[in-house]
């Protein structure tokens, strides 16, 4: 009787742990990243406004990356909240509200960084790259989300998860490196994640 116990016991862990998936894993993860994330999303406006100020912007420019950041920033800060709540108490309801505010971020943010006509090219490719990278590591953090009907993936590997230092690099290799036109470098510098 005794070893029939301990056989359901370790059934049920090993239920228990599969239908959670890595849940420690991808939501520390998460939780570290999204910080710097929103961040990034902020700095988006100052590339711009420290632009504009540079006259390097045309007069549209502002309020058009100043709307992407914003939004960026709303999601990005909804979706730190819900992993937060996941973390707390692991639900199917706030998983798949994880799942679509992703769905809704992959779908938003370009499309609104389409509709911009960001007139300055550098500007644009810059800021192209910075909501590329946020929306890169938020699709990353998905891959290790516990899915519905393939828990076995959810252990997918972390390792090729950036970390806040290496987000940190990447925004500022990507972002904040030198153009050779000394007023853009200057407008750079100012976004530069340390």
């Amino acid at each position: 009787m005794k070893s029939k116990s301990n056989i359901l016991l370790i059934l049920a862990l090993a239920i228990a742990i599969a239908t959670t998936g890595c849940s420690a894993q991808w939501i520390n993860i998460a939780l570290q990243d999204l910080p710097v994330l929103t961040q990034m999303s902020l700095n988006i406006a100052t590339l711009v406004s420290t632009l504009a100020s540079g006259k390097q912007a045309s007069a549209a420019d502002p309020a058009v990356i100043q709307n992407i950041s914003a939004q960026a920033s709303r999601d990005l800060n909804l979706l730190q909240a819900l992993y937060g709540a996941y973390k707390g108490n692991p639900s199917s309801t706030t998983l798949a509200k994880i799942q679509n505010l992703i769905s809704d971020l992959n779908q938003n943010l370009p499309t609104l960084l389409q509709s911009a006509h960001i007139s300055n090219t550098v500007l644009s490719a810059r800021v192209t790259a910075a909501v590329n990278l946020i929306l890169t590591t938020v699709n990353s953090f998905a891959s290790l989300m516990p899915q519905p009907h393939a828990l076995a993936s959810a252990h997918a590997s972390t390792r090729s998860l950036p970390r806040p230092k290496d987000l940190k690099q990447q925004w500022n290799q990507q972002v904040c490196a030198s153009t050779g036109n000394a007023s853009a470098d200057q407008a750079f510098a100012q976004s530069v994640l340390r």
